[in-house]
């Protein structure tokens, strides 16, 4: 009896031992079935989330070529507006700068209105004892020739005449530029001027200026004609009027 016990528990033991081995087994088994399981998910897991990074990289980098694109382009309209800008402030700069010539014109002008009436204050005490009329040619300020006759006659009569005056009137016709005509008036009288000064020794003191451009014509601008007198320096003797009878008889007027 006691030999059939021992050998049952010997063979409970040996069926409990083979057990224990199996669930063993069993267990390893189905760990690295479920380790197995459970790095091919994460792989999966982390393919797609490399997948998702690059696709966000991908999404990330066309941002930056647009973002780049739009500098660009912003910079490129930067550069035509800077560029726009200067030019608009040079042609401004052009606007004062003409406007500031034209502005020194006419005060020069009016200057010498203001300094011939100061000059004849007196003026009722004086007669014009003879006119000339110079004429010019187109858009010039040269002497022509045969106009020196006129002058030394005029030149003659201040001669004669210590106390007369001499007023020269520059004009033009109304073609070009205002602020141009004054100067190329300017410039006529300074022609007479000389030839009275240098070549027949006129005292510069006696001789009094003034240029009007096309501000005063003589004659109609709408004519050839009227524009051709209007190309002129009047040379205008004034003298005291005690002297006027007889200067006035001594130099022909021409018109």
């Amino acid at each position: 009896m006691r030999r059939l016990s021992m050998i049952l528990v010997l063979s409970l033991v040996a069926s409990l031992s083979s057990a224990c081995v199996a669930s063993r087994k069993f267990v390893r088994k189905e760990v690295k079935t479920s380790s197995d399981t459970l790095s091919t998910a994460m792989n999966t897991r982390m393919d797609k989330t490399d997948g998702e990074v690059s696709e966000v990289k991908d999404g990330v980098t066309r941002v930056d070529g647009k973002v780049t694109a739009v500098d660009g382009r912003v910079s490129s309209l930067d550069a035509k507006t800077n560029t726009r800008f200067d030019t608009v402030n040079g042609e401004v700069k052009v606007v004062d700068q003409k406007a500031a010539t034209a502005q020194t014109s006419a005060d020069r002008a009016a200057g010498a209105v203001v300094v011939l009436d100061d000059k004849f204050q007196n003026r009722n005490q004086f007669s014009v004892a003879g006119e000339k009329a110079i004429l010019f040619r187109f858009d010039s300020a040269k002497l022509d020739s045969k106009y020196q006759s006129d002058l030394e006659e005029v030149a003659g009569v201040l001669q004669k005449n210590p106390d007369a005056l001499l007023v020269l009137e520059g004009r033009t016709d109304a073609k070009g530029d205002s602020d141009y005509n004054v100067k190329l008036g300017e410039r006529r009288v300074d022609s007479v001027k000389r030839f009275l000064a240098v070549e027949k020794g006129v005292p510069i003191y006696r001789i009094h200026e003034i240029s009007f451009g096309a501000a005063k014509p003589v004659a109609e601008n709408k004519t050839r004609e009227g524009r051709e007198q209007n190309r002129a320096v009047v040379v205008t003797i004034l003298v005291p009027k005690a002297t006027a009878a007889a200067s006035s008889t001594s130099m022909k007027t021409n018109p």
